[in-house]
C-alpha cells in the first residue's frame, strides 16, 4: 500500500439507529450534516424514513441532499439503502438523485456479511445478512462509471477487500472511489452487544488490510461500527498510515452522549496532532483521487494544519 500523507478527508455517519426511537427528521438530517460539515467534515452520510414508499423516500432523499448542498455544493453525500427485495428496489433513490444533479456518492458492501444476534446463552445462533452479490456488485460499479461518481464501498471481512482489490487493480471501480475498512466493536448500531463480524478494531488487524492492499494506490478510511473509533489506537495508527477516519453518532451505538459535530471536532484535533490537514469539502473529491495534495493545501492554507 503506498503510504501517503493526503489531506484527511473526515466522514461522519450522523443518523442514530435506536431501537424504540424515531430517526431523524428531515430537517434534522440536513442540521446534523452541516454542523459535522461546518466542525470538518468532507463527507456525510445519512438515513431516511423506513416507513415511506419508494418514491417518498427518494423524494425525502432528494430534498434533504438537495438542502446540504445548497450550503456545501461539493460535499459528498451518501444515502443509506431503501428497503426492497433485490438491488433495483434497494438502489432505487440513485436515479431521481442522479436526474436531479444531485448525486455526489453512492455506496455498497460487495459480497455478504452476516451480523449476529445473541441468543439467551449469549452466543450468536441468530443471525442477519447483509451486503450485495458479486454480479450486483459489478453492476453497481459500472454504474458508478457511467455516472462518474465515487463509490464508497464497505469491506466488513477480507473475502469483500479481495473483490474490491481485484476491480480497483482492474480500472474498474469510479474515480474518486474509497475503500471503507469497517472494524465492528462489541456491540451493533442499535446498542444491543454482539460478537462482531471481521477483524477487531486494533492496529494489527489494519495491517492485515494494508498488507493486502500493498502497491494499491486508493483512498480509505477506517470505522468501527458499535465502538468509539476515537478511543481506539486504531484511529491514530490510519492516520499515520495515510488513512481517513469515520466517526458519527450512528458508528457509536449509543455508548457515548455526544453530538455528531463533537466526534468530527475531536477526529480533526487528532488529525492536527499527527501532522495532517483536513480535507474541505470543495477538495473532497480531489483528495480521495489524489489530485490534492498536501503541498497544495499548505501552499493554500499559508501551512495552517488547522481549520
Amino acid at each position: 500500500m503506498t503510504t501517503n500523507m493526503r489531506p484527511v478527508v473526515i466522514s461522519a455517519a450522523i443518523t442514530p439507529l435506536r431501537p424504540g426511537e424515531p430517526l431523524q427528521t428531515a430537517d434534522q438530517m440536513v442540521a446534523e450534516a452541516l454542523a459535522a460539515l461546518e466542525a470538518g467534515a468532507t463527507i456525510v452520510h445519512h438515513h431516511h424514513d423506513y416507513q415511506l414508499s419508494t418514491e417518498s423516500a427518494s423524494a425525502q432523499i432528494v430534498d434533504v441532499e438537495r438542502r446540504i448542498r445548497a450550503r456545501f455544493p461539493r460535499a459528498l453525500l451518501y444515502a443509506d439503502y431503501l428497503r426492497g427485495d433485490n438491488t433495483a428496489e434497494r438502489t432505487a433513490y440513485l436515479a431521481p438523485l442522479a436526474e436531479a444533479g444531485l448525486l455526489s456518492m453512492y455506496a455498497f458492501d460487495p459480497g455478504f456479511t452476516m451480523f449476529d444476534k445473541l441468543d439467551a446463552d449469549g452466543l450468536p445462533s441468530q443471525y442477519m445478512v447483509q451486503g450485495f452479490t458479486y454480479t450486483d456488485s459489478a453492476e453497481l460499479a459500472e454504474f458508478g462509471r457511467r455516472a462518474d461518481v465515487p463509490a464508497s464501498i464497505g469491506i466488513y471481512e477480507p473475502g469483500q477487500l479481495r473483490w474490491a482489490i481485484a476491480y480497483a487493480r482492474a480500472g474498474r471501480l469510479p474515480r474518486g472511489s474509497e475503500f471503507k475498512l469497517y472494524f465492528p466493536g462489541s456491540r451493533a448500531l442499535s446498542g444491543r452487544p454482539r460478537v462482531g463480524p471481521g477483524l477487531y478494531p486494533t492496529p494489527q488487524s489494519l495491517d492485515v488490510y494494508l498488507t493486502m492492499m500493498e502497491g494499491l494506490d486508493i483512498a480509505w478510511e477506517v470505522g468501527t461500527p458499535g465502538e468509539d473509533l476515537l478511543a481506539t489506537p486504531l484511529a491514530r495508527y490510519a492516520l499515520e498510515r495515510g488513512g481517513n477516519l469515520r466517526v458519527g453518532i450512528e458508528d457509536q451505538g449509543g455508548i457515548a452522549d455526544v453530538t455528531n459535530a463533537e466526534t468530527v471536532r475531536a477526529a480533526v484535533v487528532l488529525a492536527n496532532e499527527v501532522g495532517r490537514p483536513v480535507a474541505r469539502p470543495e477538495d473532497a473529491l480531489d483528495v480521495l483521487a489524489g489530485e490534492c495534495s498536501v503541498a497544495m493545501r499548505e501552499e493554500e492554507d499559508g501551512g495552517d494544519h488547522g481549520r
